[in-house]
């Protein structure tokens, strides 16, 4: 009986052993192909051609065949095309594809074994994160691009490719000056520019390492000459390279500097140089980027109808790049339809697997069925191997899907509050020209409603929930706006905030923000300029949660009050709080007891 015992699992182990899967050897580095360096070159001086023929170069490299003499070849080509299409991608503002074929890119080089791809993969990655953040104006997203930057530099470190690091280190050094921390984005500057005298390679990011050192010197240690000594050091380089995205950043930051030097009309020179390039490239926010360089130098030239066309520019393009934005959404809809669909396939396949357990269970003992039992065995076992890697990518892929939509919609929110923004722009220098001081007034009151709205969904695209808005900071920011329009000192002001925790639907907080916005410039108007004599102004704020459900506001002054038959607010103030009441389905009650306040009760 024991030897029967002992030979029995002396055939299992064999058996067993017979289906473990091979362990992949290493794969050899590729280097890269003349094709890649071609595309590389391409990305900053034609990105529209780099986008063609990277997507070709993705295509040849699928349609090669995977049983080839040499599979790593292949599977080296595969991840450069996805690099590349990614850079080119983010170069053109679609981050979420970029996001995507990066993600590629750097499971190829991981595969080969390659450090120096993927501390391209990583740089790309985090330039990605870094242009979100930039555009959400999210610094969770900014972190997230630094841990990725510095990833790219540990890995780059490995590797024998002094460019990748050098490369690597700037994009940590201007992520590091979007944090504040420029001790630190100066010692990754001057290390990328010590890595590329070294070595005569090119694309060189010796150019880009000035340019960004420029901005140091401009923008934390207020040193105009010196920046624009690096500028114009930067730009002979870009030429010799051909790099048009480079000449406009170097371009437009030159033109920052002579304006804050008191050069208007080198400004104004340096900013037309600046949007030809813009207007040349296909990056829309590098175009939006010139425009307002070229809008700030006119107007600081006091060329004011040339400013004005540019600001108006500026709006109609960022009007276009929402509606893109907006299409972009409905697709990820789509793909999240067909998600669904996946999602249901797998469910099948998880209750495949659960029948093929149990049909294991089912296998009768004896020695005459110990072959077949262990072969079924291993049969099952590959099968739910396939499967466990079919439900972990489709997973994967529904998780980045998500974080996709989420970042449409935030920037869909970003791109109305920018419109809205550009709008109160345009009201204030209306209100500006205005010769009647009465009609001067109305548009900046008409301005502040604007602004009023494009709090809320500042607020939306800042927070992690893209739907509701934490109505405790909005009326922060909303009292803090209104009191430096009115230039009201904080210092003079007996400010009580009784805000508790509330969140609101976007539907009900814009109406909620702009009746906020009449009660608080009513006060801001004819109450606090106003105060008892002998007390000092003051105002009290107070949210809190309804017992019931809703929420209770009130807004409370110690101005001199007002007439029992009649109300502060003026005419059609007065008409707007009431319809905006009504709107809300809330009820609104006044009183002037030692001032006067405001209750309003939403159910």
């Amino acid at each position: 009986m024991n030897d029967w015992s002992r030979a029995c699992r002396l055939l299992l182990a064999v058996l067993l052993g017979a289906v473990q899967p091979t362990r992949a050897q290493p794969a050899p580095a590729v280097p890269a192909a003349a094709e890649t360096g071609r595309i590389l070159r391409l990305l900053n001086a034609d990105n529209a051609a780099a986008l063609r023929a990277s997507r070709q170069l993705l295509a040849q490299a699928e349609a090669a065949r995977p049983d080839a003499a040499d599979p790593a070849t292949r599977q080296a080509r595969l991840a450069d095309a996805h690099w590349l299409l990614g850079a080119a991608l983010r170069n053109e503002g679609r981050f979420d594809s970029s996001l995507y074929h990066g993600q590629r890119a750097l499971s190829g080089y991981l595969a080969l074994g390659q450090p120096s791809g993927q501390a391209n993969a990583y740089t790309l990655l985090a330039q990605t994160y870094k242009r979100l953040a930039d555009a959400q104006h999210v610094t969770l997203l900014t972190r997230k691009a630094l841990s990725l930057a510095g990833l790219a530099v540990a890995v780059a470190r490995r590797g024998p490719d002094s460019l990748g690091l050098a490369r690597a280190c700037l994009v940590q050094g201007i992520i590091y000056r979007d944090l504040k921390d420029y001790a630190a984005a100066r010692r990754c500057y001057e290390r990328a520019i010590g890595l590329a005298r070294r070595d005569p390679g090119q694309p060189s990011p010796l150019p880009v390492a000035y340019a960004n050192l420029g901005q140091l010197r401009m923008d934390a240690d207020h040193d105009l000459p010196g920046a624009i000594g690096l500028f114009r050091r930067a730009l002979p380089l870009y030429r010799a390279e051909g790099n048009r995205n480079g000449q406009e950043h170097a371009y437009r930051q030159l033109s920052w500097a002579y304006r804050q030097a008191g050069q208007p009309a080198r400004a104004v020179g340096a900013a037309d140089t600046c949007l030809a390039l813009g207007r040349a490239s296909t990056d829309p926010h590098r175009l939006l980027n010139s425009l307002e360089a070229a809008y700030l130098a006119y107007r600081a030239a006091g060329r004011l109808p040339q400013a004005l066309a540019l600001l108006e520019e500026f709006k109609t393009r960022t009007d276009a790049l929402t509606s893109a934005d907006i299409a972009q959404a409905v697709a990820a809809r789509q793909a999240t339809f067909e998600l669904g669909q996946q999602a249901a396939r797998i469910t099948d396949l998880d209750a495949a697997n659960a029948r093929q357990r149990r049909r294991l269970l089912g296998l009768g003992l004896g020695a005459g069925l110990l072959l077949v039992l262990l072969g079924l065995a291993a049969w099952q076992y590959q099968a739910l191997r396939r499967a466990n890697a079919r439900l972990a990518a489709s997973k994967q892929l529904i998780e980045v899907q998500a974080e996709r939509l989420g970042l449409l919609l935030r920037e869909v929110h970003h791109r109305v509050k920018n419109n809205l923004a550009t709008v109160a722009g345009l009201l204030q220098l209306q209100a500006s020209r205005l010769p009647d001081e009465q009609a001067a007034r109305a548009v900046r009151e008409s301005q502040q409603r604007v602004e009023a709205m494009s709090l809320i969904h500042q607020g939306l695209y800042q927070a992690d929930d893209v739907t509701s808005v934490d109505l405790a900071a909005y009326v922060r920011d909303l009292f803090e706006s209104l009191r430096q329009a009115y230039a009201f000192p904080p210092e003079n002001l007996d400010l009580v905030l009784d805000l508790h925790p509330v969140r609101l639907d976007i539907e009900q907080a814009v109406p909620l923000g702009l009746l906020l916005n009449e009660l608080l410039t009513n006060a801001f108007k004819h109450a606090l300029p106003h105060p008892p004599p002998g007390q000092r102004p003051a105002l009290r704020l107070a949210l809190h949660p309804a017992p019931a459900g809703g929420l209770s506001l009130e807004v409370q002054d110690n101005g001199p009050g007002f007439a029992a038959d009649s109300i502060r607010v003026g005419a059609f103030g007065q008409r707007l709080v009431a319809a905006l009441t009504r709107q809300l389905g809330g009820r609104l009650q006044v009183g002037a007891a030692e001032g006067t306040w405001y209750r309003l009760e939403v159910g």
